[in-house]
Formats: C-alpha cells, structure tokens, sequence
C-alpha cells in the first residue's frame, strides 16, 4: 500500500531515530491515522525476522490483515481459533492467506508469546524488530516489557495516539520505560483540516 505523505514523513523520521542509534521508538499519531498500516510497512520493509505485538484478538487480526495487504507472509502466535479466524478474513478480503507458519515474520498476542517464549527461543534469536501496539502499554516490570525482552536482538517501536499514562510512570528509558526517543506524527486537527478525517460532532445530555 502507498503511505499517505504524513505517513512516509512519520516513517522517515522512525528510520531515522534508528539510523542515530536510538534503540526503541515511540511513534505518536492521532486515531484514524493509520498507525497499522504504517507499522505494517515497517515490518515489510524491515530486513530480517520481525514481531509485532499486541494485546487483544482483535488487534492480531487486524494487524495480520494489514501485513497480508502488504503481501508479508507471517506466522500468528495465538490460540488456533485465532489462526482459523484469522485465515478466514484473509481469504475473504483478499482471496489468499498470507499465513505461514514457518514464517519469520509474526503477529503474536502478548500472553501467547509469553506462554510460548521456551518453545519460540531460536526464532526469537533470529528477531530484530519488535513492534507493539498501544505501545504507552510498554513498562520494563510490566507484561509488554517482559514481551519486548524476548527479543534482545531486535529495536524496538511502539505506536499510540496517548504516549501518556494515567498512572504517571514514564515510558523512557530513563523512567520505567524503555523508549529512546519519541518521533511525533500530525494532530487530528491538521487530519481534520486535510480532509484526512471528517470533523467532530459531539452528542452530551443536557446538564
């Protein structure tokens, strides 16, 4: 898929976190502004065995769907009604699975990954590209955390709209993090005012 030109900006200035030797990246985007598809291109564009992770069923899939748009064959790490499921859709919207289990590429769901790390080690070896959605989830002593240093081979990038929590901890390295740097897409203004989002309309009982 073509990146809109916010997205390639945004992916640029990932590569180019990296390229200054930041380990992990925070990449902030608002909703709507297709985080999925730009960390999908990511992963397609990325040399080598990649993972990328998130927390609920839902996410897989849609993560999964993204990369299969993407022509990416991957694994999924999760529950095999996740992977019937997950093969239905991609032969549905595209007519061909992109699902691989040998694959070097995959979408896994954290607690699966976690529950699975022994069986996973020589692939895990091989990673070097972990990415998390919700990646304000990410906290060293947190469950994210423990599924970011599965990977000790690999950088790291995280994609939120909210890189804030509202516990007040810090997603820095120098905190109870690990990211190294954030790189920060437009508002949802400016995807308003481009035509990129239709704008709010906000429905409140009366006070």
């Amino acid at each position: 898929m073509q990146l809109r030109p916010y997205q390639q900006q945004l992916d640029d200035g990932i590569v180019d976190a990296w390229a200054q030797g930041y380990q992990n990246v925070m990449a902030v985007a608002p909703t709507g502004a297709g985080k999925t598809v730009l960390f999908a291109h990511r992963v397609r564009e990325h040399t080598g065995a990649a993972v990328a992770i998130a927390h609920r069923q839902e996410l897989v899939a849609q993560i999964s769907i993204a990369l299969a748009r993407e022509s990416v064959r991957h694994r999924i790490i999760g529950p095999d009604s996740l992977v019937r499921w997950v093969n239905q859709l991609h032969m549905q919207e595209l007519g061909t699975s992109f699902y691989h289990p040998g694959a070097s590429c995959a979408v896994a769901g954290v607690d699966t990954l976690l529950r699975r790390a022994d069986t996973l080690k020589a692939w895990r070896a091989q990673c070097t590209l972990w990415v998390q959605d919700e990646g304000h989830h990410v906290l060293r002593g947190n469950k994210w955390g423990k599924a970011a240093a599965l990977f000790p081979n690999a950088k790291g990038l995280g994609v939120s709209a909210t890189p804030t929590r509202a516990d007040g901890k810090g997603l820095g390295r120098h905190a109870d993090g690990l990211y190294d740097t954030m790189v920060e897409g437009p508002t949802m203004r400016w995807l308003i005012d481009n035509k990129y989002l239709t704008d709010y309309r906000i429905f409140a009982p009366p006070s």
